[in-house]
């Protein structure tokens, strides 16, 4: 009696989950009582309150952001579905601001030299790898974070991957702390951005990583606090991967999670499914935000990667976003890079 309890709430789900899609995703831009209702829904949602000048800003900006999500909608080539997430109401100036990467994105035709692959890096010899892959479904992964209003996605990533790595060494999943690279790495400009290599090299010249819950996140930068007595994970070094994505994901699976720097412009109003944008809609030149993969597969034809973002667990597909995997979209195969441990 209680499993077919748990198939009717399961089917149940479902079919709710269905009529939702069809109520969030087919949205009439040009009748405003149908946006203005949805207006409503968000700020019940998200938790939104905003003065009167405030809020018809706001509705606007939220109209904007669904006609862009309708745009996205009709040219992605794979199942994403996009549409009213919690970023709605923000613009794509502030959105760049405080959960991209201004460092990468103002500098994306100088970056240094030390972020680029060479040869003498050598490269995977076999590339022989199963048709899907997770490092999440093993233990290696942390829960997903929030960098919150701070545009430190480059700390997240950098730390996401030393956690991972550590855990494929020695077995122990740790939570390690991005706010020590926000306050102490000196490479970087903490929530202006930065970049996951510069992450790596600090963290070397620190002497290693405390855990996070004994340096907290508080999603602004402050003074440095680093106790090298209460370091729990180290590094060596860190390596640059070969960007081809074939050689990525060989690494991925035999060796463990990868940091990528990409175009974040299919995510802002991204729900769920495989994203596939074309280049115009995600120029793979422009990147502004670093996440980490964990994972690879296929479904239905549409070959993806698994990726771990830093906005929370109310985002995308519990936190994680599937993009294309095998035509570079978006950027994803540019710099490759990884922690030694």
């Amino acid at each position: 009696m209680f499993r077919v309890a748990v198939i009717c709430l399961a089917l149940s789900f479902s079919l709710l989950h269905a009529e939702t899609d069809v109520e969030e995703d087919d949205i009439d831009i040009e009748d405003e009582s149908e946006l203005r209702s949805k207006f409503e829904k968000f700020k019940v949602q998200y938790k939104k309150d905003y003065d009167q000048a405030e809020e018809e800003k706001r509705f606007q900006i939220f109209v904007e952001n669904l006609k862009t999500a309708k745009r996205m909608q009709e040219q992605d080539r794979g199942t994403a579905i996009y549409g009213i997430t919690k970023f709605s109401d923000m613009s794509d100036e502030e959105f760049g601001a405080f959960y991209l990467n201004p460092m990468i994105s103002n500098n994306n035709g100088t970056w240094p030299e030390e972020a680029h692959w060479t040869e003498s890096s050598g490269r995977l010899t076999n590339l022989s790898v199963p048709d899907r892959f997770n490092w999440k479904k093993m233990g290696a992964v942390t829960k997903v974070k929030d960098q919150r209003r701070c545009g430190c996605c480059w700390a997240f990533g950098a730390v996401a991957n030393i956690e991972s790595m550590w855990y494929i060494k020695t077995k122990q999943l740790k939570e390690l702390s991005e706010q020590e690279l926000v306050d102490c790495d000196t490479l970087d400009k903490g929530c202006k951005g930065g970049y996951p290599y510069n992450a790596f090299n600090s963290i070397v010249q620190l002497g290693g990583m405390m855990r996070s819950k004994d340096y907290r996140y508080k999603g602004r930068m402050n003074v440095c606090t680093f106790k090298p007595s209460e370091v729990i994970a180290k590094i060596q070094t860190y390596r640059n991967i070969r960007p081809h994505e074939e050689e990525m994901t060989a690494w991925l699976a035999q060796k463990g999670p990868i940091v990528v720097t990409m175009n974040a412009g299919a995510m802002k109003g991204y729900r769920r499914g495989i994203s596939r944008p074309d280049a115009v809609e995600c120029n793979p030149s422009i990147l502004d935000h670093v996440v980490m993969i964990v994972g690879y597969g296929v479904v239905r034809g549409h070959p993806y990667w698994i990726i771990k973002n830093s906005w929370g667990a109310d985002w995308g597909e519990e936190g994680y976003f599937r993009l294309y995997r095998g035509e570079r979209a978006c950027g994803i195969n540019r710099f490759p890079v990884t922690a030694i441990v």
